[in-house]
């Protein structure tokens, strides 16, 4: 079975600190929390009364798994994912590109009901033998999903070689928890 931790590490250095670029839709972030995701599911760091972006300019790294864990690893159901490759690439894909999005994307590709809700049908899907080919598809998909938003939205064109390079750094190792990723 899948281990978020293995992930976390990971996630939080394809994140990194606190940014705010003007093009980035989401806005303010750390750790790829945004503004909006924290005012939903986190608290208010600073005490001053709002959740604003000082509160993001705050969060720790704890709080960030806090929030991978709970709204993205556990929507998704990873733990009960059998290859850790699998479970990463596709919580990663909903973390980078919103949860249901990616979960209906995963579901055409499997196949099955597209309703961005992941349930046991998915999940049956996703743990079939062939992980390697469903793997090598997400990641296909995922860089074709990259592609359109750039296609659709040239302004968006300045994070393209950074979302590429985040998918090429998710690699298929059958059945382990290995942790051994590289850029």
């Amino acid at each position: 079975m899948a281990n978020f931790d293995v992930y976390a590490s990971k996630l939080l250095h394809l994140e990194g600190g606190y940014g705010n670029h003007a093009a980035d839709k989401g806005g303010p972030t750390k750790y790829g929390v945004t503004l909006a995701t924290w005012q939903q599911y986190g608290y208010d760091v600073d005490r001053d009364g709002k959740i604003d972006i000082e509160d993001i300019k705050k969060i720790t790294e704890k709080d960030a798994k806090m929030i991978a864990k709970k709204i993205f690893w556990d929507y998704f159901k990873a733990d009960q994912i059998h290859n850790q490759s699998l479970a990463e690439i596709i919580v990663d894909w909903g973390y980078a590109s919103g949860r249901v999005n990616a979960a209906k994307k995963v579901q055409t590709i499997l196949g099955v009901k597209t309703d961005g809700i992941p349930g046991s049908v998915t999940l049956k899907s996703i743990n079939r033998p062939d992980s390697k080919s469903l793997f090598e598809k997400i990641k296909t998909a995922r860089k074709a999903h990259i592609e359109r938003i750039v296609e659709v939205d040239p302004t968006q064109q300045v994070f393209y070689k950074g979302w590429m390079n985040r998918i090429n750094s998710f690699f298929f190792f059958p059945n382990t928890i290995t942790g051994d990723w590289h850029f």
